[in-house]
């Protein structure tokens, strides 16, 4: 009996809104629409998504993400196929009835305590929605999450399909599908137009995550960073079966990315370091696979002030995964569902002041050179 292929699911989140623009906090709120610049995004999506066999489209009602998914459609082959664009209420965004259409420092000024328990617990987190109703607004995210799972694993079994939602929606999704809480929530970041890609196999609904927040495809060497340009931004760079060619592609699409220390994991590391970063290679250090963690945290820990501070990691795929799982805190079995590729950039960013360290991207391709900077 022949076996069901895998099914594929592509997540992505809408363009660049006007609430985004102003930095107002969005929720289930329908006023903002795509800025022009949301727009670009979203064909830039079609064209990088064209090839990839997607076979339907479910989008979130918000008006933002529809119209996303419509400019993106606009692009691709996808009308040459009779897709449709299907919508499903449980891909809305996160709600935050309080807080919605306010300026984000605002809501940091005002609701400090509220704010605290959103960055630091958001498990927690509650917003009172009358004089005697209280709702777990994460909590509840990942209800909506779990459940859209199920039917979307049933209807699209062995096919490949593009979800078009939020920010935080798509984290929910994610870490959901990787075994993980409302806990770890702000644990993954998610960028305007930024592709993500689960696949879970015939015989099993477990995820494998091998492309998380690819925003490649906009000329973005790394995904902006969500938390400002502080803390310790440590790249992950495994080694395993590296080609030439591909180590001199990778050694060029980082040759203007300023690094602060390179820490290599053994003596081949060294080498393929040496071909990646020939100029910090000197200077770099080089770790026994029992010390890297500890060597790590001891860099986290001596801040950076203001300013950012990059860090490289160059070293086998079974060390980069520990690293993650210590890092991200999560457990071994959601640890061991992320695929790394050989010489693609994973990036966590250390925001520092207590909050917790975000996984930014994973399997990170390189841009075109001919849209870095756009």
């Amino acid at each position: 009996m022949p076996q069901t292929p895998e099914t594929r699911v592509w997540l992505l989140r809408h363009g660049a809104s006007t609430f985004n623009l102003q930095n107002r906090c969005q929720g289930c709120c329908d006023e903002p629409e795509l800025t022009q610049q949301g727009r670009e995004g979203a064909r830039l999506s079609g064209e990088r998504l064209d090839s990839e066999g997607i076979q339907a489209v479910v989008t979130s009602p918000l008006r933002r993400a529809s119209e996303t998914a419509r400019e993106l459609l606009k692009v691709t082959r996808a009308q040459d196929c009779d897709i449709k664009l299907e919508t499903d209420a449980r891909l809305r965004e996160i709600e935050l009835y309080e807080w919605e259409g306010l300026p984000l420092e605002e809501i940091r000024r005002r609701f400090p305590e509220q704010y605290r328990d959103w960055r630091l617990r958001p498990n927690e987190f509650r917003m009172r929605l009358g004089s005697n109703e209280v709702q777990y607004s994460v909590r509840n995210l990942y209800d909506r999450a779990r459940s859209l799972w199920g039917d979307l694993l049933t209807t699209y079994t062995g096919k490949s399909i593009l979800v078009v939602s939020h920010g935080g929606t798509i984290r929910a999704l994610v870490t959901s599908a990787l075994g993980l809480g409302p806990e770890h929530f702000h644990s993954f970041q998610q960028s305007n137009c930024g592709i993500t890609r689960l696949r879970f196999s015939s015989h099993s609904r477990q995820a494998r995550l091998d492309l998380f927040n690819d925003t490649a495809h906009l000329g973005e060497r790394l995904p902006k960073l969500k938390e400002g340009r502080r803390g310790t931004r440590i790249l992950l760079v495994s080694f395993n079966d590296a080609k030439p060619e591909a180590i001199r592609q990778l050694g060029a699409a980082l040759e203007s990315v300023a690094i602060d220390n390179l820490l290599v994991v053994g003596p081949a590391a060294r080498i393929v370091a040496s071909q990646l970063f020939p100029y910090s290679c000197d200077s770099c250090t080089v770790l026994s696979e029992a010390t890297v963690d500890t060597f790590v945290d001891q860099v986290l820990q001596q801040g950076s002030g203001d300013q950012l501070r990059q860090v490289v990691v160059v070293a086998p795929l079974a060390i980069l995964l520990r690293t993650l799982r210590h890092q991200l805190q999560i457990s071994n079995a959601a640890a061991e569902s992320l695929d790394l590729r050989p010489l693609e950039i994973t990036s966590v960013h250390f925001p520092g002041s207590g909050v917790p360290p975000i996984l930014q991207a994973l399997n990170m391709p390189k841009p075109s050179p001919a849209l870095v900077g756009v």
